[in-house]
């Protein structure tokens, strides 16, 4: 009970200086707060070795090609776009609803998805300003699933941040999602899911190596007859973003489900493997995708 009680206690600590420091960048005009975390990125880059050895294994996998120089500006890149995403959505209602920072393109194709009137399953990718996806939904409603984050004051902070920006439902990720999920089908709402990184579901070809993908959004648009798309944006040098919403991509469908899955989550990810390869420095490059650096790890410790 005393360690359950200093967890707790520990973890408003936590949240008390999250706060302060939230309270802190968000005095700065929004120049500032983008230069910061430019540096914040920088700053990253150089002192987490384990981030930066992941994004440069996967680099190089992914563009045998390129040179150590390029492999590193890309990498450096992604760190800064990824981190001022973050510190981005600290202040999400307001930049969210400035005209001036979005450009959608095609933003029709969702419209009219939506009109078919049940529901939309959108595709996402961690790749630029990540959640701020999000505006191409106009005024509809968007469910979506994160993980929770360890401290609960800081998930509940977070939480209430994504739902007055982006009028969007979050489900927690568990053992429990896909049931929520499916029960949620019937508001008919659109449904968003990461369906790049590495998670349980099919077994891929991504850039020339066997990985595993999500097929949630797959399954769920194959099962219930959502109409499907792929959404993406790019964070500008200007700290603008824009979004790219796809026209509607035709599952294929021959009948067998298990094959459907596999075939349509190939499909997705040649697409999106297609897109990164176009903007490199927009993707999440320091997750382990390919399991590179556990590999890396095993092999030290293997040599002992």
């Amino acid at each position: 009970m005393k360690k359950f009680k200093g967890d707790f206690a520990m973890y408003y600590i936590q949240y008390i200086v999250a706060r302060f420091f939230i309270f802190l960048l968000l005095l700065l005009p929004e120049k500032l707060r983008f230069k910061f975390g430019d540096f914040l990125g920088n700053l990253t880059y150089k002192l987490i070795k384990s981030r930066r050895m992941t994004a440069l294994m996967n680099l190089k996998m992914a563009f045998p090609e390129k040179s150590d120089e390029e492999i590193e500006r890309i990498a450096r890149k992604s760190f800064r776009i990824m981190i001022k995403a973050f510190l981005c959505s600290l202040w999400f209602d307001k930049y969210l609803k400035n005209p001036k920072n979005i450009k959608i393109i095609n933003q029709e194709s969702i419209e009219e998805a939506y009109k078919k009137g049940r529901g939309v399953m959108a595709a996402t990718m961690h790749m630029g300003n990540m959640e701020a996806s999000t505006v191409c939904a106009g005024e509809h409603k968007i469910i979506t699933v994160a993980k929770k984050q360890r401290n609960p004051y800081i998930n509940d902070y977070i939480t209430r941040l994504r739902g007055k920006a982006n009028y969007m439902e979050v489900i927690e990720k568990n053992e429990r999602t896909s049931r929520v999920l499916i029960s949620k089908i019937k508001e008919k709402k659109i449904y968003a899911l990461f369906s790049d990184h590495r998670d349980k579901g099919a077994i891929v070809n991504f850039f020339g190596k066997e990985a595993k993908a999500p097929s949630g959004a797959i399954s769920m648009a194959l099962k219930f007859n959502l109409p499907f798309l792929l959404v993406y944006n790019t964070f500008n040098d200007d700290n603008t973003i824009t979004v790219y919403v796809s026209d509607e991509i035709e599952l294929k469908k021959t009948g067998s489900f298990k094959e459907d899955v596999q075939n349509n989550v190939q499909y997705l990810i040649n697409i999106m493997e297609d897109i990164i390869r176009k903007h490199p420095e927009q993707w999440m490059w320091f997750h382990d995708r390919w399991n590179s650096f556990r590999e890396y790890k095993r092999s030290l410790k293997n040599k002992k």
